[in-house]
């Protein structure tokens, strides 16, 4: 059975220096007269076109029109190449540890499809990993500019992929690898496989209560993150600690320690938030 793993960029891909932020601080200031003033936080796991939109609201108080928010997506390509520039001779440009590894071991597995899943337009992305030499491992891939929502973006890049493809996937042949808890919630809310590097830019708490099926700190632990996509089986010392799936009373009261809750441990369980009673998580 063909497999699809969707990769979000920032923090899970590669570390690109802040040049993204910068070049949208830099191209607000430059449109607008005024410097934006915002948390990374603020625009971390979102999509641009919601980043564009949120930050325009920010610096002028009012909702961007399309219009507005196509002048700015210009002028951030304009600014882009330089800050990606800026930070690879700063040498604050840096792929996330054990990811070329695992995407070379990736490539030569015949069932496994890989492809972006991305806030960043699709433009934007492809600056930022141009000096990662990482493009040329996917396919296709959902971007900024296909919807406000990750959600939209992710199965955006679906439909790509399937046409691409030429087979159709069934949310459960859909694995989405991100690092806030935004990519975590926007999969389990498509249905979808999610999976959490815990070293990327994504708040420790939220990522905790959002219940990825896969929580690593990096692709060093390929062999885990291969026991989650299903191409090996539980390797004998790989501690069950490190993913959550458990499977009996021990490991049930293990878990209850690290401070999850009913919901969250019923999201072990099921994949879609609006499955439990809550309707949410978060």
């Amino acid at each position: 059975m063909k497999k699809l793993v969707l990769f979000d960029l920032d923090g899970t891909l590669v570390y690109a220096g802040g040049a993204g932020r910068t070049a949208l601080t830099k191209a607000m200031k430059e449109l607008y007269g005024k410097e934006p003033k915002f948390e990374h936080s603020l625009i971390s796991g979102r999509t641009d076109t919601d980043n564009f939109a949120l930050v325009y609201k920010l610096l002028t108080g009012k909702k961007a029109s399309a219009a507005e928010i196509k002048k700015i997506h210009k002028k951030y390509l304009e600014i882009l190449p330089e800050e990606v520039n800026k930070a690879c001779k700063k040498k604050t440009y840096k792929l996330v540890p054990g990811v070329k590894k695992l995407l070379q071991k990736l490539a030569q597995e015949k069932n496994i499809i890989m492809g972006l899943g991305t806030g960043n337009i699709e433009a934007g992305a492809r600056i930022k990993l141009e000096p990662s030499g990482l493009l040329s491992y996917f396919v296709c891939g959902g971007y900024g500019e296909d919807g406000h929502t990750r959600e939209d973006m992710l199965k955006a890049a679906v439909k790509r992929a399937e046409k691409k493809c030429k087979i159709s996937f069934s949310p459960d042949q859909v694995y989405v690898v991100g690092d806030t808890h935004r990519d975590v919630c926007a999969a389990k809310n498509c249905g979808y496989h999610s999976a959490a590097i815990t070293s990327g830019f994504g708040d420790a708490a939220l990522l905790q209560r959002a219940a990825a099926e896969l929580e690593i700190k990096n692709f060093n632990d390929w062999k885990t993150f291969y026991v989650w996509l299903g191409l090996n089986a539980d390797p004998k010392g790989v501690k069950r600690g490190i993913y959550i799936s458990p499977a009996s009373a021990i490991e049930h009261v293990f878990f209850s320690r690290t401070g999850i809750d009913e919901d969250r441990l019923k999201m072990l369980r099921i994949k879609k938030y609006s499955d439990l009673p809550s309707g949410t998580i978060m």
